[in-house]
């Protein structure tokens, strides 16, 4: 049986639904707060009056073609149609804010990473009719977050204010990243404060009038988010969604096919670029007094959000000093206000801190204006009340006080409020500034300013046995990255080892420490030949780390090898997206790092048929001959075409080696901290 799998054709086979009923958010639509809810599995009558016509006026959720659909909306005119395989259309008019969507979800057990690429395929007719969007849509938890990666919108670009973390291109488009925060919201989980992440495309995809098509790498962005930062949780849900936010429109949905291919690969790596601000910005050092955030609310909301269903804009209307300051509206609970997520590695656990922001509410008589601070400590929320103050109508008061941060604390709000009425409120000069008193560093940051020596490079001591070549043929070394997860003597890897072990040949496996499931395959592979080399231990960008943090990706890893193979492995290591860029060559200056030649492009959805022709063809101009030619072992269409490939090679006069061996037989040295993408 495949492990790659389309879902329109394994109805309830790819995932558990979770519970109905459970509360649900969608992102903030051109400035309101309103929240959606999963809507209830009980229909409602318009509904069972056209259920076998799978037509839904009202909110509903459930499962058709092995699809998961749900149509939710605050009140309104809505109508979903569903139809088969995933598609969908769908009407909207006098709502306040709906959703239409289908896909999946999950049981909130495994990471994207554990389900496998991910890949939706889209075919939409999209006629909105004002603010609305056409997005892939879901949630994860630990950490509970929403997510959008927004495709084309109507007359509103969401998410609004923020500036992006940065950008990432895949799928022939570029996106810009971001990360907003909801405070207090309703979600899967209840009323909490979770993290939406972002993939907003730049330019609206060009389509046949109306219509629009293409493909959405959904695991690609979800990769780019991590090196942005932004770390996601276990799935609960992810599916293509249409959103209209008080407007009207229609779409039609006639392609919507939703691949998860149970084998993740993070090869080919999507292009990410970060932004100067955002995650890199660094806090002043605040012995010397320097704000660690201020907020004049001169131009913009300056990375203050709602809380609960409040409104926050910058307005020109009022200000305590300058021309603008931050209005607060819209609020139905006294906790409900404006708030700022303070960033933990500058709000550090036991270091103290002051806070500052003037207040004015404008109710027509008294009202108790409060600045909090929230955070989650070893035993729940905690709420610690910063200042409070008395605020006579029409005047300006300031809230201050000093705060030490618990050192359990984490995910640190502060926020302000009216504990006593639902007035309307200004803030203006917010600041939160250290006291020079800042907590001793933790090891971790100590690790990141260790001093490292660089030595010259060294040459690789290459005991590989190439008594079995034949020095005269022509020679490739076809490797293989991303294992071991293979269980049975019939998933692709194990093939892979027996296809080369039968044909008399060796190929290198690349193993990434954390992502080996089964050391019996490792050890299998091992006995059979095969060349056990190094991916580094969790995968990451190199470029990206200090040269102490990618000796010990590498360390690592190669000790893990070491305790199932019983010896030393290869001192190979394959490049993490091929990236050696940063220190990575000066610090693993005994270590021969690996790229490729030949790409055979099996992360990329390559059949079979294409994977063998790509390896045909270098054959044919050439560029075979001494190459490392990338693949990865956990693709069944990598599987196939080894079967096919690996005999017509042997037929042709060719052997296929491994990478030491390579070098080996050709009395080549492999050298340390050099990359090698053939025998050079």
């Amino acid at each position: 049986m495949k492990n790659n799998f389309k879902l329109r054709f394994m109805a309830g086979l790819a995932a558990v639904m979770c519970l109905a009923g459970m509360m649900s958010s969608c992102g903030n639509s051109g400035g309101d707060s309103s929240s959606k809810k999963t809507a209830d599995s009980s229909k409602s009558e318009s509904n069972e009056k056209t259920q076998d016509g799978k037509v839904f006026m009202e909110n509903t959720t459930g499962t058709s073609d092995g699809y998961s659909y749900e149509l939710w909306k605050d009140k309104g005119d809505t109508k979903m149609t569903i139809t088969e395989g995933g598609t969908f259309s769908c009407e909207w008019s006098n709502i306040n804010n709906a959703l239409f969507r289908r896909g999946q979800k999950f049981d909130c057990t495994k990471t994207y990473k554990d389900l496998g690429n991910i890949t939706i395929k889209y075919g939409v007719d999209y006629q909105p009719n004002g603010n609305s969007y056409m997005c892939v849509y879901g949630w994860t938890r630990d950490p509970l977050v929403e997510y959008y990666i927004v495709e084309t919108w109507g007359s509103w670009r969401p998410p609004g204010a923020p500036e992006a973390l940065g950008t990432v291109t895949v799928d022939g488009a570029t996106y810009d990243v971001y990360k907003t925060t909801r405070y207090e919201q309703p979600s899967i989980d209840g009323t909490k404060t979770f993290d939406q992440y972002w993939s907003v495309r730049q330019d609206k995809p060009q389509g046949d009038g109306t219509k629009i098509e293409g493909t959405i790498s959904v695991s690609k962005h979800f990769d780019a988010w991590e090196q942005l930062g932004l770390q996601l949780g276990n799935m609960y849900e992810v599916a293509l969604n249409i959103e209209g936010y008080q407007s009207e429109g229609q779409a039609t949905i006639y392609q919507n096919e939703l691949t998860i291919d149970g084998n993740y690969s993070a090869d080919p790596a999507p292009v990410v670029t970060k932004n100067g601000g955002g995650n890199d910005d660094k806090p002043e050092d605040p012995a010397d007094g320097a704000g660690f955030f201020t907020s004049d609310f001169e131009s913009d909301e300056s990375g203050w959000t709602q809380r609960g269903s409040s409104t926050v804009a910058q307005t020109t209307d009022e200000a305590s000093e300058g021309k603008g300051s931050l209005f607060v509206s819209g609020r139905t609970d006294n906790w409900n206000g404006a708030a700022i997520m303070l960033n933990s590695e500058v709000f550090k656990q036991g270091g103290t801190y002051s806070f500052k922001t003037d207040a004015m509410q404008k109710s027509g008589e008294d009202a108790t204006l409060k600045f909090t601070m929230q955070y989650t400590g070893s035993d729940g929320d905690h709420y610690d009340q910063i200042a409070q103050q008395t605020a006579p109508s029409g005047e300006w008061v300031t809230l201050e006080g000093d705060y030490t941060v618990p050192d359990d604390a984490t995910n640190l709000i502060l926020y302000v409020e009216s504990p006593d009425s639902l007035t309307d409120f200004y803030i203006d000069n917010a600041s939160g500034i250290g006291d020079g008193s800042e907590p001793t560093p933790s090891t971790s940051d100590k690790k990141d300013d260790t001093e490292y020596t660089f030595s010259d490079p060294v040459a690789i001591t290459n005991t590989a046995d190439i008594a079995w070549i034949d020095k005269d043929k022509p020679m490739v070394a076809i490797s293989f990255d991303d294992g071991a997860s293979a269980t049975k003597k019939t998933d692709p890897a194990y093939r892979i080892i027996d296809t080369m072990a039968d044909n008399g040949f060796h190929a290198t496996f690349f193993y990434v420490g954390n992502w080996i499931k089964t050391e019996e395959q490792v050890k299998y592979a091992h006995e059979k030949g095969m060349e056990i080399a190094n991916h580094t231990t969790t995968h990451p960008y190199l470029s990206k780390l200090k040269p102490a943090e990618i000796r010990d990706e590498y360390e690592k890893c190669r000790e893990k090898l070491k305790g199932i193979i019983g010896e030393e492995p290869s001192a190979v290591l394959r490049l993490p997206y091929l990236d050696g860029g940063g220190d990575t060559t000066k610090t693993l200056n005994d270590v021969a790092l690996i790229s490729c030649a030949v790409d055979t492009k099996d992360w990329n959805n390559a059949t079979a048929d294409n994977i063998v022709d790509t390896i045909k063809k270098a054959k044919e101009n050439g560029s075979l001959d001494g190459a490392i030619v990338l693949c990865h072992e956990n693709y069944e269409a990598t599987a196939e075409a080894m079967e096919e490939v690996v005999p017509w090679l042997k037929e042709e006069g060719w052997q296929v080696v491994t990478v030491s061996e390579l070098f080996a037989a050709n009395s080549k040295e492999l050298m340390g901290g050099k990359v090698y993408t053939k025998l050079s």
